[in-house]
């Protein structure tokens, strides 16, 4: 449908413009690896958007169970968790105790997408469909969890995490918009699809310059 391919050209020049920035700001000699990540996780979005634009430019459709595209997304989740725990965990959860009802709470993340993919599971009745995804939701679990876990974990000493928050609050919209995308998709709910796609593509052209400003509060 025409739609789809418009929204996915929304998507994709979006995701285009987040991976150019991240590109010229932050592949540089003495950059955080954690921005170099995150830039990795905003051109998978690109590359998926990519592959759903030219499948539908040479089948007229995009979507009907496992594909390439997924992948991408997959992929983007993965980056993102990736700098989540890899690089900043460990500096606001020392793994004491008094962080265990932080850690308990910032699971409400994940659970709000399992909730969604019952959802899913439930008025989409295909089964080729349903496996990838469960298979990406699973995928998407921890990367909801650590936006979540330092959304609202206690600040260190330099501020890094309250400079971080907004970046949080857009990774974690993502992983429910991804959600909700898919089911307006299987539904077919055009507006909701037009409005969710809106959305994911404001916020993979947030992502990198939000990050940055955060990162340059506590490098300074």
């Amino acid at each position: 449908m025409i739609l789809e391919l418009a929204v996915n050209l929304w998507m994709f020049a979006c995701a285009s413009v987040g991976s150019i920035y991240g590109l010229l700001h932050f592949f540089k000699p003495h950059r955080p690896m954690y921005l170099q990540l995150i830039t990795c996780g905003v051109f998978c979005m690109m590359y998926s958007r990519l592959l759903y634009v030219v499948f539908h430019t040479a089948l007229g459709e995009i979507w009907g169970g496992f594909d390439i595209g997924l992948l991408g997304i997959a992929g983007s989740f993965l980056f993102f968790t990736s700098a989540s725990y890899g690089q900043i965990d460990a500096l606001a959860d020392d793994g004491s105790e008094k962080f265990r009802l932080t850690r308990i709470i910032a699971l409400t993340g994940p659970v709000i997408l399992i909730c969604l993919y019952i959802v899913f599971f439930m008025v989409v009745p295909f089964v080729k469909v349903q496996i990838p995804v469960g298979l990406l939701t699973i995928v998407s679990l921890p990367c909801a969890y650590y936006a979540m876990k330092h959304l609202i974990i206690y600040d260190v000493e330099d501020g890094i995490i309250r400079s971080l928050r907004f970046y949080n609050t857009l990774i974690l919209a993502y992983t429910i918009l991804i959600q909700l995308e898919l089911l307006a998709i299987y539904i077919w709910n055009e507006p909701m699809y037009i409005a969710i796609s809106v959305c994911i593509g404001i916020v993979s052209l947030l992502i990198l310059p939000v990050v940055k400003g955060g990162v340059d509060k506590w490098t300074k």
